[in-house]
């Protein structure tokens, strides 16, 4: 009787893996190939994420120009029109959490999510464009497209860190920039307006756009095993040892550790709140002010498409600039200018030119705070529970829309239009305020405990320098 592994009965094929350690102890498991483990290489695992995320992105950064038109077709006040986007930035901020949860119990594969949030956004811009009640447009856009947005880009951005484990920063940041720029060529046809007999006709046919793009986009989509490494790419061994403008993370943090180590945590939401607050207000109000400032039709348009370019490039070059200068020097410069940029916008009336340029830059730091707060949050407490930590961050971007998007609806309903330009001011205040905070960012050290003779004592908390 021959052996199992006897010449005549080879052995089964075993992918080839290898397990190696860095010098802080953090396991990779290097292998196989993204091809044999998916049968496309990653280059195609990123293209199909940044087409999902760019046939959603449209959802956030469309609905401010479409306000007029929604106005004029169902007979809203301007600010009950911002109602159904109040919503929806509740939703698609907070789901995040949850949607980690899903991920790391394996319940359903990342194709699969990614294409029924396509469906649940192209559900809600039919209901948007074909129903004149309040209601139903706050449950089918609201809650609908929240949750579909959500379930496309927090998939779309885990999916990418995963398979990109070597360059992160900058494939995460490719996403939220496909997010923002998926948006720029419609955005001139959607503040141009349609006729309100048209709006259903226009809501279904984007809505077709957005569900084959998507479906398209998570076909065979599969996240990458826990702690993967791309063979073939650097060793991990001596990336970790690779001296850059960031010190690696002391160690890898669980939730309440993060929670327990300092103040950085906390900072985050803090700054995701405060610059998501700003940003969305600009979102949901910008072609409103821009008309009322004195700007003519024609040139909000520019200004509006300025904005989420600026946005997108801000995502796409914040991760590339925070390598080489330090994440939270670029996140603070960033922010910064977008203030300086909100306070310019205010009062850049009549001239068209600069409040293309000022939308731009106020677009570049607002957009870029979610790459970069994703980057710091790796920085500080670590890779293995990134995913986690940052969907508890990230849903601080629901706070945002509340304060963001209800102080626009509650501005345009109370105060007088000669008012309303103001807004601008309080939202680059929320920035600067973002910036500051930003600045603050210290990398926690671990805390450890050793045993005493009478209980546990533990050192207090140190902070690294940077």
């Amino acid at each position: 009787m021959r052996s199992p592994h006897s010449p005549g009965h080879p052995p089964p094929s075993v992918p080839d893996r290898e397990e190696v350690r860095d010098w802080r102890g953090r396991r990779y498991s290097v292998g196989p190939s993204a091809r044999t483990l998916t049968g496309v290489p990653r280059s195609v695992v990123l293209a199909r994420a940044l087409v999902a995320a760019a046939a959603v992105g449209v959802l956030q950064f469309g609905y401010g120009a479409a306000v007029p038109t929604l106005v004029a077709a169902h007979g809203w006040s301007p600010a009950a029109a911002l109602l159904p986007f109040l919503v929806w930035t509740l939703v698609q901020g907070a789901c995040a959490p949850a949607l980690y949860r899903l991920g790391r119990r394996r319940e359903l594969r990342a194709g699969a999510l990614i294409q029924a949030g396509a469906l649940l956004c192209a559900a809600a811009l039919v209901v948007l464009g074909a129903s004149s009640g309040l209601t139903a447009a706050v449950l089918g856009y609201g809650v609908l497209g929240g949750a579909g947005a959500g379930l496309v880009y927090h998939s779309c951005t885990d999916l990418v860190g995963g398979w990109f484990p070597d360059r992160r920063t900058v494939r995460s940041g490719a996403v939220g920039g496909a997010f923002a720029l998926g948006s720029v060529p419609l955005l001139p046809a959607i503040a141009a307006g349609t006729a309100p007999a048209s709006l259903p006709w226009a809501c279904a046919s984007l809505a077709a756009l957005v569900l084959v793009l998507g479906v398209a986009g998570g076909a065979g989509q599969r996240s990458a095993p826990p702690r993967w490494w791309p063979p073939g790419a650097s060793d991990p061994r001596a990336v970790a040892l690779l001296r850059s403008a960031d010190p690696p993370p002391a160690a890898d943090f669980t939730h309440a550790q993060a929670w327990s180590a300092g103040g950085s945590l906390p900072l985050l939401h803090a700054v995701v709140a405060l610059s998501g607050a700003g940003g969305l207000f600009v979102l949901a109000a910008l072609p409103v002010l821009l008309v009322e400032g004195g700007h003519p039709p024609a040139a909000v348009a520019p200004a509006i498409a300025a904005f989420a370019a600026g946005s997108g490039l801000g995502r796409l070059a914040a991760g590339a600039a925070a390598e080489r200068a330090g994440r939270r020097r670029i996140l603070a410069l960033l922010l910064g200018a977008a203030a300086l940029a909100l306070t310019g916008l205010s009062a850049s009336a009549g001239s068209p030119a600069a409040a293309v340029l000022l939308a731009l830059a106020a677009g570049a730091g607002t957009g870029s705070c979610y790459p970069l707060t994703r980057a710091i949050t790796e920085g500080h407490f670590g890779s293995r529970w990134t995913a986690g930590i940052h969907g508890l961050v990230y849903s601080s971007k629901a706070v945002g829309g509340l304060v963001g998007v209800g102080g626009a609806a509650l501005l345009l309903a109370t105060a007088p239009p000669a008012a309303w330009p103001t807004g601008l001011v309080g939202a680059g205040a929320l920035c600067g305020v973002a910036a500051l905070l930003a600045a603050l960012l210290r990398r926690p050290l671990p805390v450890r405990t050793t045993p005493a003779a009478h209980g546990v004592w533990t050192p207090p908390r140190r902070r690294a320098p940077m």
